[in-house]
């Protein structure tokens, strides 16, 4: 499972019938149903959810007198039954619930599914399903929520390990939402101790860690290098509606590199293999079903082009039937499934079975991963979506690090937008400085940046800075870029070569020598700028990039949009991934350069991409691989 160069395709699993409901109000019959559809979609993997206080159905009992919360005994049940003397009572579980999650793992086991069981599910669609006696307990810290926390777990796996459907243990879904966290220090903590106890009761199987890409401490508590550090699996939950990911078109070029970028930045910085465990929409809000469809289908393509493992779609069926909390609450989205509630498919359900289908059938088996072209320093996850385009625009692979961890050796490297000292330390810094002197390149992109001794690194100073408003032009060598001007700096060369001006002729884009290599300064925050301002990702901006770590793919594209991957087999075989993340459709000329053979086209959809007489032709959001070999 989740292998390097494979697509493994699921959906986050609730029941049709009941959602949320669906242990309390169990029905095998249409959880069959529900499962027979999935597979006949070519859905393989489910991400599954015992609700925490359905399975651990306990009750403090309190004495009079004695200090709030101090229970005196837990029972089980709103009726208070003690405890049965058998190791689920020790545990507090319902052994009702665990007879139906073994029948819900055989009838996975029937039609063919592997199972992520998220244990711990508390939190479900911003509602809290605490068992009574810990609801008002800090649960990553308090000793009472904590020995029952592991008890549940323990006694979870060892009466479950057995089953041949469970593919990997998950503390729960998105147990950072379970309450306010101190520290990091404190999620540190916690993880070590839950990620411990499900490895002492089941060694064999991945534990999966806690949900995000968190660079730094001052991004999120739960630092993705510690949680993979715990973990065997790292994922993503990308939705695009809660940051700038969603100012523009669902099915454009932003939106359609989100989770391929969130996702293999995070193996790259943590270490860990990741994968898209959860991604979706509030469908109404955003696009419509055939618009979203397009998506899927561009999304796939990009996630396996990335090296992305899998993609687990939130969720499996809408939830707009349902008059229980927190369906029936003001705020969450209920259209979200791969099927509507009356198990009909969406556009999209045919869409992700094609292209599991297209992937399983290539001969080739696994794709290797394509090799990255340069390595980006970045501070946030906003400064890794911005970047990851605008590489990807040019035709490179990036790569990616925390600015806080030790320098991985690279020919290329970039500081995006480097606010302040972005948040390189003086010791880190001075590591740069010393690839640099060594022969390589370092691209940085101003954003009122103070590193030490910039004057001599980058060949220019600024001679002052002002707040501004409007726009600007910036003129480069054959192309040029409108951009907002929030901030006005004014540099001055001191030996640099100046590349680029303003309207005003002032120079914004420099090219010096330091020691053996070379250190390019653009003097506006490029990424930034484009991220935080809609429809900017077609101008050629790029271009920037291409100029300072220049690539000759093997096929000849002209479109800021239609992307390319390649991933060599080692024996001259390549294959090349071609994407078109616009909207509109592309044909044009696209020739293999010279050194190239051209051998075959594959792609899940012939009407949407073909590739014939050196003509490509891809809708919008479409994809195609082809297949050439290099002359030896």
């Amino acid at each position: 499972m989740l292998e390097n160069g494979t697509m493994t395709l699921g959906v986050n699993y609730w029941a049709s019938h009941a959602a949320t409901q669906m242990w309390s109000r169990w029905d095998a019959e249409e959880i069959e149903k529900d499962f027979k559809l999935l597979a006949e979609h070519g859905v393989s993997i489910l991400r599954v959810f015992p609700t925490w206080n359905d399975f651990q159905p306990i009750c403090a009992i309190h004495h009079a007198g004695r200090a709030e919360m101090d229970s005196y005994e837990t029972r089980m049940f709103e009726t208070e039954e003690h405890c049965p003397d058998t190791p689920a009572g020790y545990a507090g579980v319902d052994e009702r619930m665990m007879e139906r999650f073994e029948l819900f793992c055989n009838l996975a086991e029937k039609y063919g599914f592997k199972l992520i069981v998220c244990v711990l599910t508390g939190h479900m669609t911003s509602r809290l399903f605490i068992p009574r006696a810990l609801e008002r307990l800090n649960l990553y810290s308090d000793p009472i929520a904590l020995k029952w926390e592991a008890r549940y777990i323990d006694y979870f796996v060892r009466r479950m390990k057995h089953h041949p459907a469970i593919w990997a243990w998950e503390s729960g879904n998105e147990t950072n939402c379970l309450g306010k966290i101190q520290n990091h220090e404190q999620a540190e903590v916690w993880l070590r101790y839950i990620h411990s106890v499900f490895r002492l009761a089941d060694s064999s199987r991945p534990v999966i860690g806690i949900c995000g890409l968190s660079i730094t401490a001052a991004e999120s508590p739960w630092v993705s290098r510690i949680n993979a550090d715990l973990s065997d699996y790292v994922t993503v939950h990308p939705y695009n509606m809660w940051s700038k990911a969603g100012i523009e078109e669902f099915n454009g070029i932003r939106n359609l590199f989100y989770c391929a970028a969130q996702c293999s930045a995070l193996e790259q910085i943590s270490g860990a293999p990741a994968f898209v465990e959860e991604t979706g929409l509030w469908r109404p809000m955003a696009v419509s079903l055939e618009g979203l469809a397009a998506y899927q289908r561009g999304l796939l393509w990009n996630l396996w082009s990335a090296n992305c493992r899998a993609m687990l779609w939130w969720c499996a069926f809408d939830q707009e039937l349902f008059d229980t909390a927190p369906y029936d609450w003001a705020w969450p989205g209920l259209e979200h499934g791969l099927f509507r509630s009356d198990r009909t498919p969406q556009p999209g359900a045919k869409v992700i079975a094609g292209f599991g289908k297209f992937v399983r059938s290539m001969e080739f088996g696994a794709l290797p991963p394509a090799k990255t072209d340069l390595l980006i320093l970045a501070a946030d996850h906003d400064l890794v979506h911005s970047s990851y385009i605008l590489a990807r625009q040019a035709g490179l692979i990036p790569a990616y690090q925390s600015p806080e961890d030790p320098l991985r050796d690279s020919p290329v490297y970039l500081l995006p937008s480097a606010k302040a000292r972005g948040l390189l330390t003086t010791r880190r810094w001075e590591a740069l400085l010393e690839k640099i002197r060594a022969g390589a390149t370092l691209l940085l992109v101003w954003n009122d940046t103070y590193l030490s001794h910039l004057n001599e690194v980058c060949g220019a100073e600024v001679v002052f800075r002002r707040e501004r408003s409007g726009t600007e032009q910036y003129a480069f060598d054959g192309f040029s870029l409108t951009l907002p001007r929030p901030v006005q700096v004014v540099f001055r060369s001191r030996g640099a070569e100046v590349l680029a001006h303003d309207s005003e002729g002032n120079p914004c884009f420099f090219r010096n020598r330091y020691g053996k290599g070379t250190v390019y300064t653009l003097g506006f925050p490029l990424e930034h700028l484009l991220y935080t301002t809609a429809g900017l990702y077609g101008s050629d901006a790029w271009k920037i990039y291409a100029e300072v770590c220049p690539k000759e793919l093997p096929l000849s594209v002209e479109s800021p949009f239609v992307t390319q991957s390649l991933h060599e087999f080692g024996d001259g075989r390549a294959a090349l991934l071609l994407v078109n993340n616009g909207m509109d459709a592309f044909t044009g000329k696209a020739e293999f350069r010279k050194g190239w053979t051209f051998l075959s086209a594959h792609t899940d959809s012939p009407k949407a991409a073909s590739y014939e007489n050196g003509i490509l032709s891809l809708d919008g959001n479409a994809g195609i691989l082809l297949m050439a070999e290099k002359e030896k």
